[in-house]
């Protein structure tokens, strides 16, 4: 650990000298700041911080938060730090922010982050707006349940990610075969299959919709869906892809490190990029659902998929 810089540690001095309760503050502001900045130098994927001194941007950041005046300025100056990785999967969330995330929503507040609609001509349209637990079971009973299904849309639009471990279930809803979804690297190397649903394996015609807000999992999904021949469309991703983990921060507090590099199967890293569908749309809903005219339309007469070269 570095020295504490001579004018930050005079000035820790003087604070708890003449005012106990703001050298509490700055006690702890010390801590979640250390923490944080320790956890990343631990636990980051890259070795080489994206190409930062990760101890001079310590030295920068720390007197910062030392003089920070409440939660909502320590976590601002410790996510200003966090922006040096330029990584979409490394940040704080304070306590407060936590909390607030926690409560549930007041009436007519959100739209469901599910929804099931049966189109005409026997066409099934799924929308969920993250990788939950129950999201893969519902996927696959809504298929199961649909009569005369002839087509099934997947809109991710408002999907910002999630479980990993419901990724692979739901990508392996549409394919018989166990196939590597992503390729992880970091402290370990990790490759990530598909969980099939073997004979029950939805193989009919199938369409992806993809924006600007389709993050993280959902991206990782609809390329997945792409190169087995589903039809993508919208437009491109948010690039939010790596793998983080959660951590405990003193006070309360969290943060998400990017333990993992991640890629897809075919060795494409979205991180950045993003995922562009083959058929590019405004992926706007309002005034008029131009991506979801276009699959219905690719759908109707399309026959089984096959997995692309």
């Amino acid at each position: 650990m570095r020295a504490l810089p001579r004018f930050a540690l005079l000035a820790s001095l003087l604070v708890a000298a003449n005012d106990p309760a703001l050298a509490r503050e700055d006690s702890l502001n010390e801590r979640v700041f250390d923490r944080a900045w320790e956890l990343v130098a631990d636990r980051y994927w890259d070795p080489k911080m994206g190409g930062n001194d990760w101890g001079l941007i310590r030295d920068r950041f720390y007197p910062q938060a030392i003089a920070a005046r409440g939660e909502k300025q320590l976590y601002a100056v410790i996510n200003r730090m966090l922006d040096q990785l330029d990584d979409s999967h490394v940040y704080a969330t304070s306590p407060s922010e936590l909390a607030r995330s926690k409560e549930p929503p007041e009436d007519g507040d959100e739209p469901s982050a599910r929804r099931m609609v049966r189109l005409d001509g026997g066409l099934l349209l799924l929308a969920f707006d993250q990788f939950d637990p129950g999201d893969d079971r519902w996927v696959r009973q809504a298929i199961a349940e649909t009569p005369g299904l002839r087509g099934v849309i997947l809109d991710l639009r408002n999907n910002s990610g999630g479980r990993d471990d419901v990724l692979d279930r739901i990508a392996g809803t549409f394919t018989r075969e166990r196939r590597v979804l992503v390729r992880l690297s970091g402290k370990r190397d990790i490759e990530e299959k598909t969980r099939g649903s073997g004979a029950s394996a939805y193989l009919g015609p199938l369409a992806v919709i993809v924006g600007p807000d389709t993050a993280s999992a959902a991206e990782i999904l609809a390329y997945f869906l792409d190169e087995n021949g589903a039809f993508t469309v919208g437009q491109r991703s948010a690039g939010a892809v790596t793998g983080g983990v959660d951590h405990g921060l003193p006070g309360g507090g969290r943060i998400t490190i990017a333990e993992y590099d991640v890629r897809t199967a075919s060795g494409k890293r979205l991180e950045g990029d993003g995922f562009t569908p083959r058929y590019r749309v405004s992926a706007a809903k309002k005034p008029n659902d131009l991506a979801l005219a276009r699959a219905v339309a690719l759908l109707k007469g399309a026959g089984p998929r096959e997995a692309r070269p």
